[in-house]
């Protein structure tokens, strides 16, 4: 792939992924306060949980898949776990979404799915290769 390739992926992840790493670093604050809110019995915080937890996993996902992009021969995750795992980031831009209530201002979620979308076709022969 030629350099010029490779830089433009690069800007693509970070334009479509930077807000994600905001949400996900500002949903760093909201992990202890869902704890202790399951603790109380507001069952709602799991939701807020889980939408960080598969936040992260997508994430990584997404990364190692970018990894792959760049660099074809290396694989750095089994083919299962990355499915699963990109599986688990789009529920968690999905749950996102609904917990905010879907409208218009939340268009700019669709960056992020169009990107991730992306990656995987270019990704291909990684992400759904036989197990």
């Amino acid at each position: 792939m030629r350099p010029i390739y490779k830089f433009l992926i690069i800007v693509e992840a970070i334009i479509g992924f930077g807000p994600l790493v905001i949400l996900l670093g500002l949903g760093l604050i909201t992990i202890p306060i869902s704890i202790v809110g399951i603790l109380d019995g507001y069952y709602g915080a799991m939701v807020m949980l889980l939408i960080e937890v598969g936040g992260f996993l997508g994430m990584f996902a997404f990364i190692s898949v970018l990894m792959h992009i760049l660099e074809p021969s290396r694989y750095f995750l089994s083919f299962t776990k990355l499915r699963l795992f990109i599986i688990c980031g789009f529920c968690s831009i999905l749950g996102c979404a609904f917990m905010l209530g879907v409208d218009i201002e939340l268009m700019w979620l669709l960056i992020p799915m169009t990107v991730a979308v992306h990656f995987i076709y270019l990704g291909r022969k990684y992400v759904f290769a036989a197990s």
